[in-house]
């Protein structure tokens, strides 16, 4: 498998990801965030959120293209995706069973593809 290849669909992926919440986040929040989603601060958050998949993406992506290490950036990325999967699944009670739980398969997924990722890219 090549994991250098799937690390940088998955960083592209993060980078849309993130331009889309930065630039559309009611829309975005709208999937894990229900009728919250337009709230100040779910916005303000779902910027935020945005800010740091779109770093860490391009962080990846241009780790990957320089030929440098890109282990770090990987790591990084699985962290902040067990972290997204651990506070979809606690706040559950308040957004709904479903949309927590396509959250938490989403980024436990791409956790799990990142922490197997991150020993095998450099």
């Amino acid at each position: 498998m090549d994991y250098r290849q799937l690390m940088r669909f998955l960083a592209a992926g993060r980078v849309a990801i993130g331009v889309a919440m930065v630039l559309l986040p009611s829309r975005v929040a709208r999937a894990w965030a229900g009728p919250d989603a337009g709230a100040g601060a779910v916005t303000q958050i779902t910027r935020a959120l945005g800010v740091r998949d779109l770093v860490l993406g391009a962080g990846t992506l241009r780790a990957l293209e320089s030929g440098e290490p890109a282990r770090t950036w990987v790591s990084a990325g699985a962290l902040s995706d067990a972290v997204d999967a651990a506070a979809a699944g606690l706040a559950g009670r308040h957004t709904g069973a479903r949309r927590a739980a396509l959250t938490v398969v989403a980024a436990a997924g791409a956790a799990a593809l990142g922490a197997v990722a991150a020993g095998r890219v450099d």
